[in-house]
């Protein structure tokens, strides 16, 4: 009996062993399971981290060139070096879009895009600040521009009214240079055998039509040679003249037009009164109304008629 027992004794001894070792053979398969678990865990976390890492480096990126893109078109010259940027950013949004998918980042890697972005911000804030001191500068000339065109206009403005001055000076010297003729008529007259003339009212008994006026002093007028332009008309208003008589044409200065005279008078004028006289004798038979004009430098100085019958 008692052997028996001791044999069960043994029997049962060696299950709990058995019992023992199956749970712990379990419980180390669990504990390994566990830390297998664990480390998948830490894996999913730190690719977790990096890839939260990528994606704001990314939108670092993005900002960064969305900035350039608000800098163009503030200076020509450094819109190029803008362009060149953005295109370096996009080569790096490449480069970090293939690191997150092969997903195994580096730290030092990590840490290289880092500093780029730290660099291209950094390079960012230069440009925003040379342009802003480019655009003060233009705003300075174009202030200045302005100021340069508005004493210009005041120039003009003044040169134009000093050039109108000068004209209506001049004017009024050129006014004040024309003579006031006084008496000026015409007259119908027949020469007489002994040469003396005699007055006539009548186209077919006379020999010539006689002008006379007298110039009036003028001491504006400057000595020297000066020439006064006689016009007569015929009843048809027809001006008469005949190339052999000295006739011509000579310009009106008010519209610049030409206009015909029958004869020149030249004096030589020492701005002292003269007495002047012209003879005229051709196409003087028709009856009517005879009109006699004097011209200095194209202004009309006077006129006169007659009636002939």
């Amino acid at each position: 009996m008692e052997g028996n027992n001791q044999g069960g004794g043994g029997s049962k001894k060696i299950y709990i062993a058995i019992i023992i070792l199956l749970l712990l053979i379990n419980g180390g398969a669990v504990y390994k399971l566990w830390i297998e678990n664990q480390k998948k865990e830490d894996q999913k976390v730190e690719i977790e981290k990096k890839d939260t890492d990528i994606k704001g480096l990314n939108q670092q990126l993005e900002t960064s060139k969305q900035d350039l893109e608000g800098m163009k078109g503030k200076n020509g010259e450094l819109d190029s070096i803008v362009n060149s940027r953005q295109t370096m950013i996009e080569k790096l949004q490449g480069e970090l879009a293939v690191a997150q998918k092969r997903g195994n980042m580096s730290e030092s890697e990590k840490k290289k895009f880092k500093d780029e972005v730290t660099r291209i911000q950094s390079d960012n804030a230069e440009l925003q600040k040379k342009i802003e001191e480019l655009m003060a500068k233009n705003e300075q000339l174009t202030a200045k521009n302005l100021e340069v065109t508005k004493n210009l206009e005041a120039e003009k403005t003044t040169t134009a009214t000093l050039t109108e001055d000068k004209k209506a000076l001049s004017k009024k010297v050129e006014v004040g240079s024309l003579l006031h003729i006084q008496g000026l008529k015409i007259e119908g007259e027949k020469k007489r055998k002994n040469g003396k003339e005699i007055a006539k009212t009548s186209a077919k008994k006379i020999d010539l039509l006689k002008i006379s006026f007298a110039t009036g002093d003028n001491k504006v007028l400057e000595k020297g040679p000066l020439a006064l332009y006689i016009r007569v008309i015929n009843p048809k208003g027809e001006t008469l003249a005949v190339a052999d008589q000295g006739s011509g044409t000579t310009k009106l200065a008010d519209s610049g037009g030409d206009i015909q005279y029958s004869k020149k008078v030249d004096l030589d004028w020492d701005q002292t009164s003269k007495n002047v006289s012209m003879d005229w004798t051709e196409n003087i038979k028709t009856s009517g109304t005879y009109k006699v004009e004097v011209y200095q430098a194209g202004h009309l100085l006077g006129q006169s008629s007659v009636d002939l019958k």
